[in-house]
């Protein structure tokens, strides 16, 4: 998700592009706004999912979207974000890459043209994982899991416990 502060007043339209922004005057803030008006430790800008947040850190002008005060609110492209005397317009861009999901493997109908379809094909066309076999194992049982193999399995010990004086 990408978002940002697009400037009303004065001050620079901003990128959000860390998941949390601390926001103030002072020197270790990601996003510094030079003004008498903003707090050292003005306020957070946080991206959680697919969704924006602010929280005021008890600052003295506070922050306000679309004009009332808040403590924390959720943050919506349109709506109008007051840091101290600085005014943004919030754009997120909700767009996301569309990822298209494999295609089924091609079956072998009557006329259809003959493409092999290998296993990878199919494995990846699987909706679930599909557990895979280390080279040299056997063969998968009923639910799917695989034996151990003989060299890593633990031998029970046999062997007397120690004497204890």
């Amino acid at each position: 998700m990408a978002a940002q502060l697009l400037s009303l007043s004065d001050g620079p339209s901003l990128l959000l592009d860390k998941p949390i922004l601390l926001v103030g005057r002072h020197e270790e803030c990601d996003i510094q706004l030079n003004s008498r008006k903003i707090s050292r430790k003005h306020c957070v800008i946080a991206q959680v999912g697919e969704t924006l947040l602010v929280h005021d850190l008890g600052s003295t002008n506070g922050v306000r979207v679309n004009g009332v005060r808040v403590d924390d609110a959720t943050l919506k492209t349109g709506d109008e974000l007051v840091i101290g005397n600085f005014r943004y317009q919030i754009h997120v861009d909700q767009r996301r890459d569309m990822v298209e999901p494999p295609a089924p493997p091609v079956s072998k109908a009557a006329g259809a043209p003959n493409h092999p379809v290998s296993e990878d094909d199919i494995l990846e066309a699987a909706d679930e994982p599909v557990p895979l076999p280390e080279p040299g194992e056997a063969e998968p049982r009923a639910d799917g899991s695989y034996p151990m193999p003989p060299e890593l399995r633990v031998k029970a010990d046999t062997s007397p416990p120690p004497a204890v004086d």
